[in-house]
């Protein structure tokens, strides 16, 4: 007779990716960003692949905690061996120190080398972090030859030539170029880029000219065109200020695509276009992976380099070519040329030595079961609360906005913080107060203020009508949205949460948030909260406010155990309990100097609490430290700080035993995956 075989299960700790990116608004870090995390996805052993889990951590972060828990650290990709720029001298040597004095394995994927200087100790100091034996592989996208003769002084580290991750483009994003266009994009640049860069001659006063030539010349053949960036705020201004000079602004809606804020939304951008001219480098990259012809006018060598890596050194102009004939002649030629496909080899150079490292180094990692360092909090749902109803992409946060709400859902969390104001004809909406920043954040003028100068508009406080505010969209794209709308959201997750009769239709993310540690489906459900943030309003506004609160809190739901607020004055808190509102409330503890200055003490503080029966204080990360903690333990309040983005910071906060931690980038969902143990099945 047969022998039945058995199942054994094989416990170990999930290979762990650390993917360092470079977090900005200049979207080609972004496109970078997204095509090195599909590589990496693609490059995972098939059979053990479900034991990876990948991590995207911002290159300025200096998050060494969550840094030395990694098994593998991968650079994405993007201009990072240089020292002249960008403090990236200071961020490379660091992350690879914490890498060398844990032994964790180091790749750089198609990075960018921009000079050597010896006798610079900037430059001196990168070089030595990149020869510690940590560093296992560097792929370059353009200058090679600089790395290996002047940086690495070891044989150890394998180098090879390789080309931009961004030419996997069309198969990260579905997007295609939109054949019938006859437009021409012109990719901006900040004025002072190329004075930057050494080239002196080409000032503001030139590249206005330049620009209006090149437009007047366009026009001249037949062409329309429209001006675009990759993201920045710098290059979308000087566009304007282009458009102002050429006597065109009021065209601006038609002659300049709207900033993107998404990476996709700049692939879209230079997918509708016939050809383009543009001085960032990944306006080039994208266009020539898509297929669309390009001419690039270069400031850094970085583009001559890629300019002969694709085989088309003539169309990366230098500036003594910078005259409109010579440039829109060299985007016509280019374009009746065509743009062939990327060859095969030069996507194989991005993808072996990637698949290689993980491969080799994941797979030593899975077998040597390394351990966390640290221990995490037992469910990370119950201890972190979504800032302004969290951030997106590393990049956006103080949002409040309802895109932010659904990452955060699907992100595990149950712990909400928004932001409340009323609007100037008395409706309360979700925004972090009415300033410059907001309104500049909206894209939005204030009420009453269309034809006040920017300093006037500065000190209005009442912010925008109903109507426009939800016309707006934050960064040109986010919702807006008013408080009963995250009523409402926040309602809808909590049927979603309490479906525990069909697991199915929960995603995985919630399942994860819920289940994690102790919790349960129900739990969850029970467990939400939300905490509104309605700032230091006037008597007469927070009457209002409260008036307008007390029309959502509808029967159905006991906000009591749900809902609080984060109260600062005392007239506050009083007018607040005795309104009945269902709410709890959260008094505010301020940083040590402003309690010094108004004369409180933590004593004060807390016989006011006790008087007033309150048992949660809010504070800012800047009022943490040992002694309100120990004096907050001693009178049994509960704390919720705000607002950390580091794991660093998050796990200090915790030991140091604040309950309520604010983040608008962590997450119960990733960090729970990141601490997750992975398991095989042996069949016997």
């Amino acid at each position: 007779m047969f022998k039945r075989p058995y199942r054994k299960l094989i416990y170990r700790n999930k290979v762990k990716i650390l993917l360092v990116q470079i977090v900005n608004r200049n979207l080609g870090d972004q496109v970078i960003a997204d095509n090195a995390a599909y590589l990496v996805r693609q490059a995972l052993p098939r059979l053990t692949g479900r034991h990876y889990v990948i991590q995207h951590y911002d290159i300025q972060s200096e998050d060494y905690e969550m840094a030395k828990t990694a098994d593998l650290i991968l650079f994405d990709g993007g201009g990072l061996i240089k020292y002249r720029q960008e403090e990236f001298h200071v961020y490379v040597p660091a992350l690879l120190d914490c890498a060398r004095d844990h032994g964790i394995p180091v790749f750089f994927n198609c990075v960018g080398v921009e000079g050597y200087d010896a006798s610079d100790a900037r430059c001196k100091r990168l070089a030595e972090a990149l020869n510690y034996p940590c560093v296992k592989g560097i792929t370059v996208r353009d200058d090679l030859d600089t790395l290996r003769r002047e940086y690495l002084h070891t044989d150890q580290i394998f180098t090879a030539a390789a080309t931009d991750p961004a030419v996997f483009t069309p198969q990260v994003y579905p997007i295609r170029k939109d054949t019938q266009s006859k437009t021409i994009g012109l990719g901006i640049v900040r004025s002072r880029i190329f004075e930057d860069y050494g080239l002196a001659q080409v000032t503001r006063e030139f590249q206005l000219e330049l620009w209006q030539g090149i437009t007047k010349e366009l026009e001249a053949r037949g062409y329309t065109w429209q001006f675009f960036v990759n993201g920045l705020r710098s290059d979308y201004d000087f566009a304007l200020e282009i458009l102002a000079y050429m006597g065109r602004q009021s065209e601006s809606g038609a002659l300049l695509a709207p900033r993107p804020a998404e990476s996709s939304e700049l692939v879209s951008a230079i997918a509708s276009y016939a050809g383009i001219i543009a001085c960032r480098m990944h306006a080039n990259i994208i266009a020539y992976a898509l297929g669309i012809a390009s001419v690039g006018l270069v400031w850094n060598e970085k583009m001559v380099f890629w300019g002969e890596r694709i085989g088309c050194p003539q169309r990366f102009l230098r500036s003594p070519q910078f005259d409109p004939q010579t440039i829109v002649q060299c985007l016509q030629d280019s374009m009746s040329a065509g743009t062939p496909p990327c060859p095969k080899a030069l996507k194989a150079a991005i993808q072996k030595p990637l698949q290689t490292f993980i491969r080799r180094y994941g797979a030593a990692a899975w077998k040597q079961h390394r351990s966390a360092y640290l221990k995490k909090p037992a469910d990370w749902s119950r201890r972190l609360v979504a800032t302004a109803l969290g951030g997106l992409h590393l990049r956006y946060t103080n949002m409040n906005a309802r895109e932010g709400l659904e990452n955060a859902i699907r992100s595990g969390f149950l712990l909400f913080e928004a932001d409340i104001r009323l609007t100037c004809d008395g409706r309360l909406v979700c925004v972090n107060g009415w300033s410059k920043g907001t309104y500049e954040k909206m894209g939005a003028i204030p009420c009453g203020a269309a034809d006040k100068p920017s300093a006037a508009m500065q000190q209005l406080t009442d912010g925008l009508d109903y109507h426009t505010f939800l016309q707006c969209r934050l960064y040109g794209r986010y919702q807006t949205m008013d408080t009963a709308q995250l009523f409402a959201q926040i309602q809808d997750a909590a049927q979603l949460f309490d479906q525990t009769k069909d697991p199915a239709r929960q995603s995985s993310s919630m399942q994860d948030a819920a289940q994690s540690g102790s919790g349960s489906m129900q739990d969850a459900a029970d467990g939400w909260k939300l905490i509104l943030d309605i700032g230091r309003p006037k008597k007469e506004t927070l009457a209002a406010m409260i008036e307008e609160l007390r029309k959502l809190c509808t029967e159905g739901t006991d906000w009591e155990a749900h809902l609080f607020m984060r109260l600062q004055s005392k007239y506050d808190v009083e007018t607040v309990q005795e309104s009945g509102l269902p709410v709890q409330v959260m008094y505010y503890i301020p940083p040590e100097h402003v309690r010094e200055e108004k004369h409180l003490t933590l004593d004060t503080i807390g016989k006011f609490c006790k008087k007033r029966r309150i048992q949660w204080v809010s504070m800012p990360k800047e009022a943490l430290d040992a002694q309100v903690m120990a004096y907050l333990k001693k009178q049994k309040l509960k704390s919720c700080l705000f607002s950390y983005n580091r794991y660093t910071d998050v796990l200090k906060a915790a030991e140091m035993g604040v309950d309520w931690i604010g983040t608008s980038y962590l997450s119960p969902g990733e960090l729970h995956g990141w601490w997750e143990t992975g398991y095989t099945i042996v069949v016997r």
